[in-house]
């Protein structure tokens, strides 16, 4: 039986060569299409023609999709592996350039959410096409932005903020290695690899598995537990105390173009309904001979026929 072999992610089409000084060119001619943006901040009017606004939305277009260029070149490699000190130096490069880039076109952000009249709004947005849901989705934000020095501020910030912890995250946790016994011999896995043995047929299998890839975490909770803290408490301290969000949780649903009331209609109807959720349970411990299940059973793989029993079970 032939294994297959792990390659490598084939990134040329986003950046041939991040040594080279065809790579300096292309971040050398980005910096020059935000600074020849900048020039453009004189001339933003409200009045202005859907021809003008369309313009200027195709060049903050590209200056997106060269960023997305060099920042999905670093975040990939990063990602393919994250103990490597050389990505790990190219994408905290790359993410400071990001933040500058953001800050050099930040004014036309701000225009568009805070100062454009929701008539003007409209009008100019009556020809974007496919761009018009993006261009409402922007103005949603216009009641939690701040002044532009602000923006910047946090945008440079972020850089050696939440975004190093997040990338400390990945680093620490994606180091771990696991000693798990498996039959007669002990195997160190990753955590994708031990991932695999939560839905073992055996019961004892998923709950070895499940207590192994804890155990890292609990090992290490004090490090982990801390970046989670800040985390969250940088989203506190810049959602509600900074930018006026009633939660957390606001600030994620908006960002995601979902507000808060429908939130909460979907998980008062998730709340009424969970005793569906129970009699599923109930009836999956019956196909595994199991008098209830544990915390380390729920995607053990049950009888051939449950795909039945479960449709039988809805329509009752």
């Amino acid at each position: 039986m032939s294994s297959y072999q792990l390659g490598k992610w084939d990134l040329t089409k986003l950046v041939k060569n991040p040594k080279s000084p065809a790579f300096q060119k292309q971040i050398k001619e980005l910096e020059n299409q935000a600074k020849k943006f900048e020039k453009i901040k004189s001339k933003l009017d409200p009045k202005m023609s859907t021809k003008q606004f369309m313009n200027i939305l195709q060049q903050v277009e590209e200056i997106s999709e060269n960023m997305s260029k060099i920042g999905g070149y670093a975040s990939l490699s990063y990602s393919s592996d994250t103990q490597s000190d050389e990505a790990t130096s190219l994408m905290t490069r790359i993410s400071k350039l990001g933040a500058e880039i953001s800050n050099k076109i930040l004014f036309f952000d701000l225009w568009w959410k805070t100062q454009v009249d929701g008539k003007n709004a409209k009008r100019l947005m009556k020809d974007a096409g496919e761009i018009t849901e993006y261009l409402s989705h922007k103005r949603l934000f216009a009641k939690y932005a701040l002044s532009e020095p602000e923006e910047r501020i946090i945008n440079t910030l972020d850089v050696t903020g939440i975004s190093a912890l997040v990338k400390l995250y990945d680093k620490i946790t994606n180091s771990f290695e696991y000693k798990m016994k498996i039959g007669n011999k002990s195997k160190v896995m990753t955590r994708e690899e031990l991932t695999n043995y939560v839905r073992s047929t055996s019961p004892k299998i998923r709950e070895t598995a499940y207590k192994t890839i804890l155990s890292k975490y609990s090992d290490n909770k004090g490090v982990v537990g801390e970046i989670y803290q800040n985390i969250v408490l940088n989203w506190k301290d810049e959602g509600i105390e900074i930018r006026g969000y009633e939660s957390p949780i606001s600030m994620r649903n908006i960002g995601n173009d979902v507000d808060d009331k429908t939130i909460e209609s979907l998980l008062s109807v998730c709340k009424r309904n969970s005793p569906v959720f129970q009699e599923f349970f109930v009836q999956k411990a019956k196909m595994l001979n199991m008098k209830k299940l544990r915390r380390y059973d729920l995607y053990a793989p049950a009888a051939a026929n449950i795909k039945e029993k479960i449709i039988r079970m809805i329509n009752q």
